[in-house]
């Protein structure tokens, strides 16, 4: 075993190679988490020493029995949806004894790629992620680690990985057939893109139920954002000037259609209804209160924590995929147009 070139920054890679293992060995070597033969133990306590590599905290404290910490990673901490997600996950892994490492990509694949490192350097028990890129390689190197991944919101890519996630395409039609039985002809669609598996559900869903009313689908792109979905609700008024309802797919852009309603002069929801993902709290204070899409965030925060435990407890357990339903709160900006009804 040779001694290793000087090098700014020693992880666990180099000193696997070193050692002729696999990282998986290194860190369950380093944290006494599996049993290893006295060969494989004596060669990688050995390359460790040569490199000086220290094991992080948090392994010195697994094998000393305390707090275990679990990794969540949320693609935009400053959306409502994803603090209130993270507020109950915290909550729940907390009353289980376990602390938590919260890391915000703010839709940054680069950010991602870089926590999920931290998460495989920190040897963190678990790992619960919101993916703004769902074919990240760094989360299957979690995996390949040995480091249960649940995603929440969003899917990712690598199979091995458990989901607890909303069902966003029936839940949109279920919203947009609201406004098509209210009598509204031309209902627009406020999307986030079709990078997003959840973009590309809920806009699935709104084709599925315009498509059935033998309507005319009218889409623009919103990315998910205060500012997209202003441009977007300019871009559908512009384009169709009777445009009489709009179905938004998330809080954020709902935000940012509102403003352009307003903007605009334009009444709801009289002269336009609308129907939104998401119930954040501040959407039953608007006048009219805001008809949502609700996801059931305690119930699939719970799934996620019990989910993710569970693959802690047993690693051979097959992955699942867990899918809730939405629950359509009907409110004042989802009714019927007064000219329709005047006109009878």
């Amino acid at each position: 075993m040779n001694p290793p070139p000087h090098q700014m920054r020693v992880r666990i890679y180099d000193v696997a190679k070193l050692a002729g293992v696999s990282p998986a060995t290194v860190s369950r070597v380093m944290s006494g988490s599996r049993p290893v033969s006295e060969g494989i133990r004596a060669r990688v306590l050995e390359a460790a020493r040569r490199f000086d590599y220290q094991p992080s905290q948090l392994a010195r404290n697994l094998r000393r029995g305390q707090a275990a910490t679990v990794g969540v990673l949320v693609s935009d901490i400053e959306n409502p949806h994803f603090a209130s997600m993270v507020r109950a996950i915290e909550a729940a892994l907390y009353d289980r004894g376990t602390r938590v490492l919260l890391c915000n990509t703010a839709e940054d694949t680069e950010k991602q790629s870089s926590y999920l490192e931290v998460m495989a350097s920190e040897r963190v028990m678990g790992v619960v992620i919101s993916p703004t890129a769902d074919g990240d390689d760094a989360i299957s190197h979690l995996i390949n680690l040995g480091v249960p991944v649940v995603a929440f919101d969003r899917p990712v890519a690598d199979p091995r990985a458990d989901a607890v996630i909303a069902d966003n395409a029936a839940a949109i039609a279920l919203g947009t057939q609201l406004l098509v039985d209210s009598g509204r002809r031309r209902i627009g669609f406020i999307g986030g893109g079709e990078l997003l598996s959840t973009a590309a559900e809920r806009l699935a869903g709104y084709r599925s139920a315009i498509e059935s009313a033998g309507f005319e689908p009218l889409t623009a792109i919103g990315d998910f954002t205060v500012e997209g979905g202003r441009r977007a609700a300019e871009q559908l008024l512009t384009q169709s000037r009777d445009l009489d309802a709009l179905v938004i797919a998330n809080n954020l852009m709902t935000i940012g259609a509102l403003q352009a309603l307003r903007a605009g002069g334009i009444l709801l929801p009289d002269e336009v209804g609308i129907v939104a993902f998401d119930d954040p709290p501040w959407a039953s204070l608007l006048d009219p209160a805001l008809t949502t899409l609700a996801q059931p965030l305690r119930e699939m925060s719970e799934a996620v924590v019990a989910r993710l435990f569970a693959r802690m407890a047993d690693r051979t357990l097959p992955p699942v995929r867990i899918c809730f339903d939405c629950h359509l709160e009907i409110r004042q900006s989802s009714r019927g147009r007064m000219t329709s009804i005047a006109g009878g």
